[in-house]
């Protein structure tokens, strides 16, 4: 196929560009997908036109959203559930933890699950008999009985930004079906956006997750594909700190002595959480 520029609104007069080699584009029951290729990020998945994962950076955001909290829980993590995640990165790293014994992962979107599988660079994950695959609404699974009686020691909430069927997935009935399924000395995470050009999504995930959890925390990456600095919203249910790991991992970016380093706000994501300055 012939190159095309590919652009995504980073904001309402802001975009980002990127000249693409489109490989796959379909339209699934829930939204557009695209794999395309790019000769500085490789192969990319987007959808409806958002960029969701990329060859050269995936490994930031999953390693992050994966690796710290999992090591910020004071004994060995067993068992973990994934909500969204369709493309397999944080799967697989979740997997890199011999004490994980079981994974779940409910993603709405099947046909993400198979493109996934079939065209990008997760495929070993989903060939783990650790992991249990549903596909479906996880935010209908948390409020499950199901969900609620079996227990997790971390989940992970890897969904796109607040919008369209997305939004059920930053609210707070969501956060205390999560805290419902968690083991008493659990953890949740999620992704908050890029504060330069989200800040209301960091404020608002903050606030909503303060209204189930004693303890609500912020950390950091650097993720380029999704704009710069990226916040990362982690509580606990026991009110437990998470700032400081228990064990020691090395990933391509993180690493046990990043782990705290991570949990140091630029100023003003201070402000806009209303977290104190530790």
């Amino acid at each position: 196929m012939e190159k095309k520029w590919f652009y995504e609104k980073m904001s309402p007069e802001t975009v980002y560009g990127y000249h693409v080699t489109p490989v796959h584009e379909e339209k699934t029951d829930f939204q557009e997908l695209q794999i395309v290729d790019h000769a500085h990020f490789g192969r990319m998945m987007i959808l409806d036109n958002v960029v969701q994962t990329t060859e050269k950076d995936e490994f930031i955001y999953h390693e992050m959203m994966s690796h710290v909290p999992i090591l910020a829980m004071s004994r060995p993590v067993k068992s973990v559930l994934i909500i969204g995640g369709g493309d397999g990165g944080i799967l697989q790293e979740c997997l890199r933890h011999d004490s994980v014994e079981r994974v779940t992962m409910v993603d709405i979107d099947g046909r993400v699950i198979d493109v996934s599988k079939e065209m990008l660079f997760f495929k070993e994950g989903f060939k783990d008999p650790r992991l249990e695959l549903i596909v479906g609404d996880g935010a209908a699974y948390v409020a499950s009985e199901e969900a609620q009686n079996k227990k997790f020691d971390v989940v992970i909430v890897d969904s796109p930004d607040p919008v369209g069927p997305a939004r059920v997935l930053f609210e707070a009935p969501f956060y205390k079906n999560i805290k419902d399924c968690l083991n008493d000395d659990g953890i949740m995470v999620r992704q908050a956006g890029v504060p330069v050009f989200q800040a209301p999504e960091l404020t608002e995930a903050v606030e909503h997750i303060q209204l189930s959890f004693p303890l609500v925390q912020v950390y950091r990456g650097v993720v380029p594909v999704y704009g710069g600095d990226m916040a990362f919203v982690i509580a606990s249910k026991d009110g437990s700190s998470l700032n400081v790991p228990h064990g020691d991992f090395m990933g391509r970016y993180y690493h046990t002595r990043f782990h705290s380093a991570a949990f140091v706000l630029p100023a003003f994501w201070y402000d806009l959480t209303g977290l104190p300055m530790e």
